[in-house]
């Protein structure tokens, strides 16, 4: 899902002793060794569009999707926009906290359209639209900016969007009880320093978005900061042309895993398994704290890999910056002093929402159960607890916690909207996931988990089509406890 905090996950009492007790004790007790039997040959994955001459429909085709309206956030994204590219050339000005943008959208037409509709915070002045190269008057009223095609757009016809804007981006509430979740968007610090996070919902603070989860583009991001400043944003760096950071999105992202970081980082360049290119993004006082920590991302993605296979991105690393961690596509985002479980759990994400991303927001256990689940995993087996411990650190888990989070909360397939966010979505589909592990075995487990990324990456899926490819690929029928799980109001009996 979003952003999850060392905070959040151990802010309840019952998951505080079961999190932190019953993996020290686990760790006492003898087990296998939590990893499938036979692992992949991880190899460095790209989808990046080859070049072309032909048009935006084209050249971005691996930006295509299949947009639908949020159920639960209807007011944001509109389902007749596919936007395949955006194109970003942004600076930052921290003295006169002022972000000036200039934004170069490739629009396909979902449906037959004659008004382009984006998500994008009123706060932005816009300066000046083109459509194809034409002066448009576009409608900017509260959130929502309106663009004149002057034509009716066919279903699957293209065009190029220009919007050139300024102003000084404010954040905007979320749907949540988390603290760490009620500030979503563009957030500015004292000093000038900045940082975006947004799920469910928040690029529209800083740039115009078709803002949903469904509508996955590429992105090229170019970010002007002050000389000594460092400009981050989601994807691979790059480099740097003066004081402009470039960076590049060649795989397809949804608006909510972009991140946007300015302040005077310094960047360590570090090398993940099979050469993968890792970038840590640190403040040079908190340097020596946190590279204890972001040193050991190449163990967790190896970690990772062998139960996963391949990570499915060019590059990866980590930006320190905000007051939470979020899963930030191929640059996560987390906040200082947060323990390694928790960048294992950010990494996980980059299979689990960020390579196959949820539909609509009801499915966000698809993102957060598995997180939460290799987490889990990540803590018992560096605590040496083995297989046999897990399986006890789940059944204390399950018998403390998921009864009360589905009380507060609801069942995690049916989550509260205005509690977005909340234990129930990571908790109990990670009991679920335990289950089906146990259910049919890790050798159909994990060559399931390992064939749901690899032959969906780059989607958006929901849970019918989950179920649907577990059990054909299982052979085990895994809808009644998947349903059951996700469903109830109380939990489900084995």
């Amino acid at each position: 899902m979003l952003r999850v905090s060392y905070q959040l996950k151990y802010k309840a009492p019952a998951l505080i002793t079961t999190v932190v007790l019953a993996v020290a004790t686990a760790a006492a007790c003898s087990g296998s060794d939590d990893k499938p039997s036979a692992g992949a040959s991880p190899t460095a994955a790209s989808s990046a569009p080859s070049p072309s001459t032909a048009g935006a429909g084209e050249r971005y085709a691996a930006g295509r999707s299949t947009p639908v309206r949020d159920p639960y956030y209807p007011q944001h994204g509109d389902p007749s926009v596919d936007v395949l590219h955006y194109g970003l050339d942004l600076n930052w000005a921290p003295d006169k906290r002022t972000l000036t943008g200039t934004a170069t959208l490739a629009v396909r037409a979902a449906a037959a359209i004659d008004t382009v509709r984006l998500d994008f915070a009123k706060p932005m002045k816009v300066d000046g639209v083109t459509l194809d190269g034409k002066t448009v008057s576009a409608d900017h009223k509260g959130d929502v900016l309106k663009v004149p095609a002057g034509r009716k757009l066919a279903r699957d016809a293209t065009a190029t969007l220009v919007v050139k804007y300024h102003g000084t981006p404010q954040e905007t509430k979320g749907p949540a009880e988390r603290k760490d979740s009620q500030r979503l968007g563009f957030q500015m610090g004292k000093d000038g320093s900045a940082v975006a996070l947004q799920e469910p919902f928040g690029a529209f603070t800083w740039y115009p978005a078709n803002d949903q989860p469904s509508d996955k583009a590429l992105y090229d991001v170019a970010i002007t900061v002050p000389q000594g400043w460092s400009g981050i944003s989601s994807g691979t760096f790059q480099g740097k042309t003066g004081d402009t950071y470039h960076w590049q999105s060649a795989s397809p992202t949804a608006s909510y895993l972009v991140t946007f970081a300015a302040d005077r980082f310094e960047m360590i360049k570090d090398t993940g398994p099979h050469g993968l290119p890792l970038t840590y993004w640190v403040l040079p006082k908190d340097k020596d704290r946190e590279l204890k920590v972001l040193r050991r991302s190449p163990a967790i993605i190896r970690w990772l890999e062998d139960r996963l296979g391949p990570y499915p991105f060019p590059s990866g690393g980590a930006v320190i910056a905000g007051d939470s961690g979020m899963e930030t596509q191929q640059m996560i985002t987390v906040m200082p002093g947060l323990p390694d479980n928790v960048y294992a759990h950010e990494y996980a994400h980059q299979w689990f929402g960020d390579a196959v991303t949820p539909k609509t927001w009801p499915d966000l256990w698809l993102n957060e159960g598995f997180a939460m689940y290799f987490e889990w995993s990540y803590q018992a087996e560096n605590a040496g607890a083995g297989a046999a411990g897990l399986d006890r650190f789940i059944k204390r888990v399950t018998d403390q916690a998921d009864a009360q989070l589905r009380r507060q909360y609801g069942p995690p397939g049916h989550f509260d909207k205005n509690k977005f966010g909340s234990e129930n979505a990571y908790v109990n589909p990670a009991i679920m996931i335990h289950k089906i592990r146990r259910k049919v075995g890790d050798e159909k487990f994990f060559g399931m988990l390992r064939g749901w990324i690899q032959e969906h990456r780059g989607t958006n899926q929901d849970r019918a089509a989950f179920t649907a490819y577990a059990e054909q690929k299982t052979g085990a029928e895994l809808k009644p406890l998947i349903d059951a799980w996700l469903d109830s109001a109380t939990t489900p009996r084995d």
